[in-house]
């Protein structure tokens, strides 16, 4: 809990050092703007007074919605002030736009665009689908994100997030998510495309991600795009001491890797339950389990079960310092006709901040724990980014990759994340 109020105080100085430079922007843009006419001038503009910020007093649980709560409070701070005395354009965002009588600079979303792309290097290329992951020798585009979001009124939000690839556009999420306006405390719902709240690595970005490509069991078991599916969700946080958060939905069930059932019944189901703890003001540790079953498509009425559980540990001394250990492991076990087959897989990384710009990580995958259908295969995985700033990355990636009695795969991958606009802060 203290990491998590420590990280909300430097998100709090980071709002006040942006408002100030959007102030002193906005205020030499004003002083550069046409000189407006006797008429116009001989008729003073009186601004009235911004209103007094209200204090959100924030639920500072890890995860929880409430810690987003208290940031957005300060950036609607900002984006509330009215118009530079003089001024016909105010500040929404780090961004101007031209205020009306009808308040229509109100409606507009949050915009941002997340590219990323880099060159690599395989001693055998990838086949098949591989998702976001890179794909040959030479140069990858893996994505340029478009993330557009809103509050609608007091009781929605929607958001939207776009990959645009070098062969098309898709759609990766929108869904709407309740405010809390109008329900009992704790509860909240979200519908649309959604990736699932299955496991700690599925519902991330690639943006998020701690290395350039998925990992193992993820993309062999969830699906090369990850498991996401049109459905209703439901969440419920507990009224504990420490944190504990329940999550369930029913989806359509299209993902071919382990659903894709052809009958109208055949629905995926979701659940989730997830607590954490704070050792200490520097320690603080995440268990989480996840289920999902529904049907497959080798024949009407197959099943698949998927049973996940993951740990995450993270020490944080300091904002330039951390180091965090994540470890997931999937099981599936999967109806064809004639048999039932088990694929158990697991990932596990130790990722070290230091000199607060950069990063030190290794991971290491395992499939065929225990082996049905899927190939036993491991990986190693070592990899460095430095991040001048908060928009920009920068990734140099090696891989070991050995599928059963095949030869190993050699890849090395440097991989550039850029981030324009706005972004929301990202669950812990």
């Amino acid at each position: 809990m203290e990491m998590l109020k420590r990280e909300v105080r430097e998100l709090k100085n980071t709002v006040q050092q942006l408002t100030q430079i959007v102030r002193e922007q906005n205020r030499r843009l004003d002083q550069i703007a046409p000189v407006t006419s006797p008429a116009t001038a001989a008729t003073p503009t009186t601004s009235p007074e911004p209103p007094a910020p209200t204090a959100t007093r924030a639920e500072k649980t890890a995860g929880g919605p409430a810690g987003d709560a208290e940031v957005s409070a300060l950036l609607n701070t900002v984006n509330s002030a009215p118009p530079s005395p003089g001024s016909d354009s105010r500040s929404i965002g780090l961004w101007r736009y031209p205020s009306g009588g009808s308040g229509a600079a109100n409606l507009l979303p949050d915009i941002s665009f997340i590219p990323s792309f880099g060159v690599g290097y395989f001693s055998q290329d990838p086949t098949g689908d591989t998702g976001h992951d890179p794909a040959r020798t030479g140069f990858t585009l893996q994505e340029i994100e478009m993330a557009i979001s809103s509050a609608i009124d007091p009781y929605f939000r929607f958001d939207i997030a776009l990959s645009f690839l070098e062969d098309g556009v898709e759609l990766e999420e929108g869904y709407f998510t309740t405010l809390g306006a109008g329900l009992p405390k704790g509860l909240q719902f979200r519908g649309g495309k959604i990736l699932l709240p299955f496991g700690r690595q599925n519902p991330k970005h690639l943006h998020q991600w701690v290395f350039a490509d998925n990992n193992l069991v993820n993309k062999l078991l969830l699906g090369p795009e990850g498991l996401g599916e049109l459905g209703l969700e439901m969440s419920y946080l507990f009224p504990t001491p420490m944190f504990l958060q329940l999550q369930g939905g029913f989806y359509n069930g299209d993902n071919d890797t382990s659903f894709g059932g052809t009958r109208k019944q055949d629905f995926l189901y979701n659940a989730r339950l997830t607590t954490s703890v704070d050792v200490n003001q520097e320690l603080t540790a995440l268990i989480g389990s996840s289920l999902a079953f529904g049907f497959n498509d080798t024949g009407p009425g197959n099943r698949t079960d998927l049973v996940g559980g993951d740990f995450l540990l993270k020490w944080k001394p300091s904002a330039r310092t951390s180091v965090t250990w994540q470890t997931e492991y999937i099981l599936r076990r999967m109806q064809f006709p004639g048999f039932l087959a088990s694929d158990g897989g697991l990932y596990s990384y130790v990722d070290v901040q230091f000199l607060k710009q950069w990063h030190a990580a290794f991971r290491y995958d395992q499939m065929g724990v225990p082996q049905g259908v899927v190939a036993r295969e491991f990986r190693l995985t070592p990899a460095i980014s430095f991040d001048p700033t908060e928009f920009s990355r920068i990734r140099l990636q090696y891989e070991y990759d050995k599928v059963a009695n095949a030869d190993p795969v050699h890849s090395m991958f440097l991989q550039f994340q850029f981030s324009l606009g706005p972004h929301g802060a990202h669950p812990f």
